[in-house]
């Protein structure tokens, strides 16, 4: 995870990416659909994980098994 510092501009940090992911997520689509919608925001499909796990352990998403996401 990247974290704003004095190396790490605060735009390429992975927490201002999350927002990507709040602001153009829609309920009940899943992961690679969320994925194409918003890969322009994220260097590699690691770097979107790592977003999207930060985000389900903050409580403002969960993944069905399914891959369906539903959002708090």
């Amino acid at each position: 995870m990247l974290v704003p510092s004095k190396f790490t501009k605060l735009e390429e940090s992975t927490i201002f990416k999350m927002r990507t992911i709040l602001a153009k997520g829609q309920q009940g689509e899943n992961v690679a659909q969320l994925l194409a919608k918003t890969k322009k925001n994220f260097q590699d499909a690691s770097e979107f994980l790592s977003a999207l796990d930060i985000l389900f352990f903050l409580g403002y998403l969960n993944v069905q098994d399914d891959g369906v996401i539903e959002y708090a």
